[in-house]
């Protein structure tokens, strides 16, 4: 199993996250966890969306190294469905342990 994040930051202004966050949670299914976190449930499973100050944290669990890259994939496609213009930065880790609500 391989625990990741996805950082989402606006590269200008900060309209674009908050609108990429309702879109999100309009689109696919949601159940809030926590004050300004819940869980979307992707295509490719639920994944654990944390609102920080100024970005979007999207943390996933997923099998194996094919799985990842298929879901870094699906993610991009996202944003570019749901933005106007590349307004949005993505930066990958990786992590030792996943978020609790996804184990």
């Amino acid at each position: 199993m391989i625990a990741m994040s996805a950082r989402v930051t606006p590269t200008t202004g900060s309209d674009s996250v908050r609108l990429l966050e309702r879109s999100l949670r309009s689109h696919y299914e949601s159940l809030p966890i926590a004050a300004h976190q819940y869980l979307v449930r992707f295509s490719d499973g639920p994944v654990l969306v944390t609102d920080e100050v100024g970005s979007l944290r999207l943390d996933v669990v997923v099998a194996d190294e094919r799985s990842a890259r298929h879901f870094e994939d699906s993610l991009r496609s996202e944003l570019a469905i749901r933005t106007l213009d590349d307004s949005l930065a993505v930066s990958w880790s990786r992590d030792a342990h996943a978020p609790l609500p996804l184990r």
